[in-house]
C-alpha cells in the first residue's frame, strides 16, 4: 500500500510540475490545435517531450525499486515452488497433442 501511495504521489507531483512548466513556459497563442501544441516550432515547452520525459521518469523510478541482485534467486525459487504445475502443464500438452495428432 505504501508503494502505491508513493507512486501516486510521484505521479501527482509530475503532473503538477508539468502544469507549472506549461503555464510559465508558454505564451497565449490564438487558435491552438493539437498539431500546433505537439509541433516543435512553437516557443515554450514542447508538451510531447514533456509527457515522454514524465513517463520515462516514472518507469525509471519503478525500475530503480527492483532488487536486481536478488531477482535470479527469487526466479529460481518461484520455478521450484511451481514445479508441480509445470509438470501438469507438460502432461496436459502431451495428452492434447495425442488427441489432436492421433
Amino acid at each position: 500500500m505504501r508503494s502505491a501511495i508513493g507512486f501516486l504521489s510521484l505521479l501527482a507531483f509530475g503532473f503538477l510540475a508539468a502544469g507549472v512548466l506549461t503555464v510559465i513556459g508558454t505564451a497565449p497563442l490564438p487558435n491552438l490545435s493539437i498539431e500546433q501544441v505537439l509541433s516543435a516550432d512553437q516557443s515554450g515547452v514542447h508538451l510531447g517531450s514533456l509527457l515522454l520525459g514524465l513517463v520515462l521518469g516514472l518507469v525509471l523510478s519503478a525500475l530503480a525499486r527492483v532488487s536486481w541482485a536478488e531477482l535470479p534467486r527469487r526466479f529460481v525459487g518461484w520455478l521450484l515452488h511451481h514445479e508441480r504445475s509445470f509438470y501438469r502443464l507438460a502432461l496436459a500438452g502431451v495428452f492434447i497433442g495425442i488427441l489432436l495428432f492421433y
